[in-house]
């Protein structure tokens, strides 16, 4: 229950803290989640009535009022999670930030890849939608980031789809297993091979790797 960091959840604001510029947000978990000002969408298109240029927490959310959120920091001990409004979905070369104008490239990448991945940034980002090219995206094709972004565009549908239809408190996106995500993170033609010793696991790894790069599928190999 406390292993949620990536977490994207339809919340309801409980009560808001001025003093502290922040709000408890109930996601459904037992401890409240923390919204604090810095990670508030500050131009949100159901904030409170406001003066022009005000904005404290107090006008931009409200008690009762549902938003959707995505889980910074695990809860601990007697504190629960850490929430931001500003949802990233990584994928295997790029990071989908919806709602947002932002575009980037790993800096950890050459000057020549970066201009190179820069026109391609411009190819397949999605309208409306903010886009941060990986290291991982080093030497990769357009196809293979068209792709990518494809499938992270789908997926926030879904969200998005969810969140009209779900009451809140609701999970709407859970991130991927450890598993799964160290694939996602790790897993190019450079390695050998991937030996999982559980099948249940073994097989998700397998057809998780048929959808990114069907030609490594071959590489997860099973353990027993």
């Amino acid at each position: 229950v406390n292993q949620i960091d990536g977490n994207i959840y339809r919340g309801r604001v409980k009560n808001v803290l001025p003093g502290m510029e922040a709000a408890f947000v109930d996601i459904g978990t037992p401890k409240n989640a923390v919204l604090y000002w810095g990670d508030v969408q500050a131009d949100r298109d159901d904030a409170i009535e406001r003066e022009p240029g005000a904005t404290r927490i107090e006008h931009l959310l409200r008690p009762g009022q549902t938003i959707v959120c995505q889980v910074t920091k695990n809860p601990i001990g007697l504190k629960g999670a850490r929430l931001t409004e500003e949802i990233s979905l990584p994928g295997r070369f790029v990071v989908l930030v919806p709602g947002s104008e932002v575009s980037g490239i790993s800096k950890r990448l050459d000057d020549h890849e970066r201009k190179r991945l820069r026109k391609l940034l411009d190819e397949v980002r999605p309208e409306g939608h903010g886009l941060i090219v990986r290291t991982a995206a080093e030497g990769v094709s357009v196809e293979e980031l068209r792709k990518d972004v494809e499938q992270l565009v789908a997926k926030w549908t879904d969200i998005e789809d969810k969140a009209r239809r779900l009451p809140a408190p609701a999970l709407l996106h859970s991130d991927a297993h450890l598993a799964l995500r160290v694939i996602r993170e790790e897993f190019t033609d450079q390695y050998r091979g991937v030996i999982v010793d559980d099948l249940e696991l073994f097989e998700a790894v397998r057809d998780y790797v048929r959808d990114i790069d069907p030609s490594l599928a071959d590489r997860v190999q099973y353990y027993d």
